[in-house]
């Protein structure tokens, strides 16, 4: 019996995937989470209870794996997101808010579990964005992750809107995705692109002389929008006419909070967007943590050519016969010079007109 109850403790002591009986647990530490992924979190919030259950569901795959530890009466819960097919996996958050002086390997049990998780449906990263400074950054280092960059996002309270130039911009079709990649590929750091996916979906862009200089991507939900800006150098005289620009085109500015997305690359930004009504709001970093490792490796190449397996004797169709000639002359018989026949009695090299 005692066996029996310690093989129970330990199977509740190791993370895994949510399951029903654990849904009551997660309703009460996500009252206070953590969150990781902002974007999500600043226009529609974090649901995930409901993700939660959908991930208890057997069957029922919605890109939201929720992961829970058990600890006596609590425990913890994580959460990611992730695209099959998709090499990057997002943290959506951590439950309840890890405190100054929490048991920091459990948080790292709980971030292994969840990286391997994502792992295994096929990405090869995990990304979380993670205040500076908080107390869980330890547990992500313990955890194997690193830092790839630092951002600061800035807010604009709702308010009227200053007179702009709407003109200056247009929003983004399906024919600028070539032009969004390369500007893409010219200004983010390489070592960000492998953290994050090119920018799709809603924006505006900024052209110059006929080339596409400026992008932003626009997330709206209902409790906020989020602007992410890809600047060309060239155009930062003109940034703060496109930001106001850009406001000109959302309406929903007017009655809902913008954040924007400064990356530590893009700092000269943020000077610039102090002056048209935007505020730091909170300084975080971007983790990630690789799923995969690249292994490198000498691969032998054969050449067909010269690779013994592939070199096969000549083959005839039908048995060889031997033809029984047991006279010199008839094989001399057989060599040639001139058009004649060569007698056995003359050297090879000779005149054989005479």
């Amino acid at each position: 019996m005692v066996g029996n109850k310690l093989v129970l403790g330990m199977s509740k002591a190791e993370p895994r995937p949510v399951t029903p009986l654990d849904l009551p647990l997660v309703r009460r530490m996500i009252t206070h989470l953590l969150p990781l992924d902002m974007t999500g979190a600043l226009t529609n919030g974090i649901s995930g209870m409901e993700s939660a259950f959908l991930s208890a569901v057997p069957l029922a795959d919605l890109g939201k794996p929720t992961i829970v530890l058990r600890r006596d009466d609590g425990g913890y819960v994580g959460q990611f997101q992730h695209r099959l097919g998709e090499p990057v996996a997002r943290l959506m958050f951590v439950a309840p808010e890890p405190q100054k002086g929490d048991h920091t390997p459990d948080w790292t049990w709980l971030l292994e579990a969840l990286t391997y998780e994502a792992g295994r449906r096929g990405a090869h990263l995990v990304r979380a964005e993670v205040p500076e400074g908080h107390p869980v950054f330890l547990g992500f280092r313990m955890a194997g992750y690193v830092v790839y960059s630092r951002q600061v996002i800035l807010r604009r309270n709702p308010g009227p809107l200053a007179a702009a130039e709407p003109h200056l911009l247009r929003p983004a079709y399906d024919r600028d995705s070539i032009g969004i990649t390369a500007l893409y590929a010219n200004t983010v750091p390489q070592l960000l692109q492998h953290a994050e996916m090119v920018p799709a979906g809603d924006g505006l862009v900024y052209e110059r002389d006929g080339q596409l200089a400026g992008f932003l991507a626009i997330v709206r939900g209902r409790d906020g929008i989020v602007i992410k800006p890809y600047f060309h150098p060239e155009i930062h005289d003109q940034a703060a006419t496109i930001v106001l620009s850009t406001l000109a085109h959302i309406p929903q500015a007017e009655r809902l909070p913008v954040y924007l997305y400064v990356r530590a690359y893009q700092d000269w930004l943020r000077g610039i967007l102090e002056q048209v009504e935007f505020e730091s709001w909170t300084h975080q970093v971007l983790m990630v943590k690789y799923t995969v490792v690249r292994a490198q490796r000498p691969e032998p190449v054969s050449l067909p050519g010269l690779e013994a397996s592939r070199l096969h004797p000549p083959v005839v169709d039908g048995p060889l016969t031997l033809r029984k000639d047991t006279h010199s002359q008839h094989r001399w018989s057989f060599w040639r010079r001139n058009g004649r026949r060569l007698d056995k009695q003359t050297p090879y090299g000779t005149s054989n007109n005479g």
